[in-house]
């Protein structure tokens, strides 16, 4: 029987190393056709389909197209949430934006807010304007997208209060220190579980060790982090976090 109280989330550390969306798409399904336990979130790295580089000189994609249907497609043949950021055109932009499709086809979505301007994103992305925050199975999940996570008002836990930071990223080999501190602290100011995907592999001469991890509301990695392709399994339990909420309430502050 289902328990609510438990949340099921896979991280695909995967490497997008087809110059085809139809290649990224294919070699990602292969490996999410590995997990073998039922779970309740898939989460994909930011840009997944394309990588960085792809998206920077493809045309993106606009809602309701090959990626967007793919993820609907996968979200229903695995009773699972699918997550991940792609690249999107709308209204004139092209915006990073993370897309949250449910087994019933509904999409949640959240535009990335803070662009990475140090590697010419802000040539190609606008900035998202609003935050936002996942609604499933009873629990609730702050989108954020790699850079992000460079701002600790970006991701504030306010009234209500969310259970999980979801992030995708596309994180460098040579910030790695970074990514794991700035993960935990983003765990522990917020009193929130942490499931973060790296992406794997490498482009140009930039390479990317992955580094996927889930974190618990003490800044406690729950996995070691893995520096291959692969599947991360993570559990969460509410309870745990209610109970440590209640006896120490720092977020009411």
């Amino acid at each position: 029987m289902e328990n609510p109280s438990k949340l099921h989330i896979s991280l695909v550390q995967a490497d997008t190393r087809y110059e085809t969306i139809s290649g990224n798409l294919a070699h990602i399904e292969e490996l999410i056709e590995s997990i073998q336990e039922p779970t309740d979130v898939i989460l994909l790295p930011e840009l997944f389909n394309t990588g960085y580089k792809m998206a920077f000189e493809t045309r993106p994609e606009v809602m309701g197209l090959q990626t967007t249907n793919w993820m609907k497609n996968m979200a229903k043949r695995k009773q699972s949430a699918v997550c991940g950021s792609i690249a999107i055109a709308e209204g004139g932009k092209t915006l990073n934006r993370m897309l949250f499709v449910s087994p019933d086809g509904s999409i949640q979505q959240y535009d990335k807010i803070n662009v990475f301007k140090f590697s010419g994103e802000d040539k190609i992305f606008s900035a998202g304007s609003s935050p936002a925050t996942f609604e499933f199975k009873g629990w609730r999940l702050k989108a954020t997208i790699c850079f992000d996570l460079r701002f600790p008002e970006a991701v504030r836990n306010k009234k209500p209060w969310y259970d999980v930071i979801l992030c995708a990223a596309h994180w460098p080999e040579q910030r790695m220190a970074a990514w794991d501190k700035l993960l935990q602290a983003r765990a522990i100011e917020n009193q929130a579980f942490v499931a973060a995907v790296n992406r794997f592999g490498r482009e140009g001469e930039t390479n990317y060790s992955g580094h996927s991890v889930g974190i618990d509301f003490l800044g406690q990695v729950t996995t070691m982090p893995m520096e291959s392709e692969g599947i991360i399994s993570l559990t969460f339990c509410k309870e745990d976090l209610n109970s440590f909420r209640e006896k120490f309430p720092f977020l009411e502050n």
